[in-house]
């Protein structure tokens, strides 16, 4: 591809707004544009690495014997209905009515309810199974809020595989194959991943593991013990919690006098002069069916929205509640209490924390009054209890009892779930036994987002003066620059050069302008990120070589055209692209 012809050229700035480096050089680069919140247009640049990740995850798929099929964007959503799954994504799944037939549509998400439905439709025997089939498909999910360029958007392409097995000793080995081959994949794309267990979130069902890069800015937290392998999502990981006051002996009950302003944890650990452990948290959610929730920590911990979710099975909608909300039975910020509403729609829930801690204070706190000596079981009680806190920095890890937990930034790359039958039962996914018995089939599901990926790398690879990509997804291989003040044998020297390359099957961007000064086409040859660099100028033609230059080198090499092919062709196989 000629440079001047290209569409999509770099640029020297970028949006105020832009915060990280792979949304930034992405855009200055040419490679993406924004449409609109989470929604990305991809140049020709992009589109050229895009295929080449999706060409690596689909020899991976087929190692493994996964087949691959295509299925439509709109699902009936009676489909997602049958599981509630419809209630479950809430306002993340967008929706539609046909205006010829009155039928209700939902844009696809996630497809293993479509999956299911089709593998259903085959009725398949023992002697067809395991069933593995995957698809590259467009998802829509209308995330509260898109950020960070490629990493979190309302609509992508995503690698989306189902499994169908007979039993869990089979499942157990589908599981596995594509673990492994996610592992692969990562490794293929010149990623470093770490495995975690994960939360299966609205997606329902079992177990699930996600494949994380570590990443300083990263949109998701991850655990990791120092110790042993232990190594989870922040949504999914557990913790032993401190015997909060553990000698103490347990005190009276007393409410004793508070100002009306020392209401936040901050303030009261000021206030008494007490470690933020010493004191009780409530947080207050609302779901879409209007419950009201309150959940109750140590005040050096925090509540985890998404382990409250799983805690309590909701199968509805949750977000913070509002001040409003709060005044509906009572109560405001900084002065919600641990017991004692009489309104039916709340629900309490107290975390581990609370349980090993003597003598809290708060938990009831008036305008002018709080409690000290708090204690559970005693003085009040939840109607819940469990792990519903964010593991904090430092924490012992639950797993091997010795270990400290630290957390880690990171972008997921991939995610695996176990379903079990919990798609089967819903809809009537059986398979025929050698006895002819009907059994339910179990079920796995396997995503690996395109978008994602690209912007994975750029944030792993990437220097001061842009993008450094891989070899293996890098749009073209060698970056040609032509410097001349108008000499036409240079000209000519460099064109032939690049028909010579494209004839032995080396991918090149040839930047061919000639009214562009040589520290710009360095600086967007750098910007752009192609792994090798060559230069034909009037200097070096006069000593009948060529300027070779890796992208990730400061080496610079003086070579013939025949030591140039040696050295390129050595490299992994580009196909010809002009």
């Amino acid at each position: 591809m000629r440079y001047s012809q290209l569409f999509g050229k770099t640029l020297r700035g970028a949006p105020k707004d832009i915060k990280l480096i792979s949304h930034k050089l992405l855009y200055q680069a040419g490679f993406i544009r924004e449409l609109t919140a989470g929604r990305y247009e991809l140049l020709p640049l992009g589109t050229r690495v895009y295929q080449k990740i999706i060409d690596i995850i689909q020899k991976e798929m087929e190692a493994i014997g996964s087949q691959r099929v295509v299925t439509p964007t709109l699902h009936p959503k009676e489909i997602w209905q049958k599981t509630g799954r419809d209630q479950v994504w809430g306002k993340n799944l967008l929706s539609l009515k046909d205006p010829r037939s009155e039928q209700e549509f939902t844009l696809s998400a996630t497809a293993e309810g479509l999956f299911s439905e089709m593998v259903a439709g085959f009725n398949p025997s023992y002697k067809e199974l395991p069933i593995l089939v995957h698809q590259f498909s467009q998802k829509f999910r209308n995330e509260k809020r898109p950020r960070g360029g490629l990493l979190r958007l309302r609509e992508f392409l995503m690698k989306d595989a189902y499994s169908f097995d007979a039993d869990h000793e089979s499942f157990a080995k589908t599981y596995k194959k594509f673990y492994d081959s996610y592992l692969k994949i990562a490794k293929a794309l010149s990623l470093k991943v770490i495995p975690v267990e994960a939360d299966n979130g609205a997606l329902g069902g079992d177990y699930s593991h996600e494949f994380m890069i570590e990443a300083e800015f990263g949109e998701d937290t991850i655990v990791k013990c120092n110790s042993c392998d232990y190594a989870a999502n922040l949504e999914k990981a557990e913790f032993i919690r401190n015997d909060v006051n553990k000698d103490e002996e347990v005190k009276p009950y007393k409410i004793v006098d508070l100002p009306t302003e020392v209401a936040t944890i901050k303030q009261l650990v000021k206030h008494y002069n007490l470690p933020a452990e010493r004191f009780i948290k409530n947080v207050v959610y609302k779901t879409s069916g209007g419950k009201i929730i309150i959940a109750t920590v140590t005040g050096n911990l925090e509540i985890n929205p998404r382990k409250l979710v799983r805690l309590l099975r909701l199968e509805e909608e949750m977000e913070d509640a509002t001040d409003e909300d709060l005044a509906s039975f009572g109560a405001k910020s900084g002065f919600v209490h641990s017991w004692g509403y009489k309104d039916k729609r709340i629900t309490y829930i107290a975390d581990e924390s609370v349980l090993k801690a003597k003598n809290l204070y708060g938990g009831h706190k008036t305008e002018t009054t709080d409690p000290i000596n708090v204690n559970y079981n005693r003085d009040f009680k939840a109607d819940v209890i469990g792990d519903v806190a964010s593991v904090p920095e430092g924490a012992k890890c639950r797993r091997c009892k010795n270990g400290i937990l630290k957390l880690i930034r990171a972008i997921e790359f991939g995610h695996v779930f176990s379903y079990d039958d919990f798609y089967s039962k819903a809809h009537d996914v059986f398979y025929i036994d050698k006895d002819g018995e009907k059994k339910l089939i179990l079920m796995g599901a396997y995503g690996i987002g395109i978008e994602r990926a690209m912007g994975a790398i750029v944030e792993t690879y990437n220097d001061s003066k842009g993008i450094v990509w891989p070899k293996v997804v890098a749009p073209y291989l060698v970056h040609l620059i032509l410097l001349s003040k108008g000499d036409p044998k240079t000209v000519d020297y460099a064109n032939k050069i690049y028909e010579y390359l494209l004839e032995k099957n080396i991918e090149v961007l040839y930047d061919d302008r000639v009214d562009v000064s040589a520290g710009v086409k360095f600086s967007d040859c750098d910007l752009i990120g192609i792994p090798y660099r060559i230069v034909i100028s009037d200097k070096t033609i006069k000593e009948n070589k060529i300027e070779f230059k890796k992208r990730f080198e400061d080496k610079v090499e003086m070579l013939t055209k025949e030591e140039l092919l040696v050295k390129l062709l050595k490299q992994l196989p580009h196909t010809v692209a002009r």
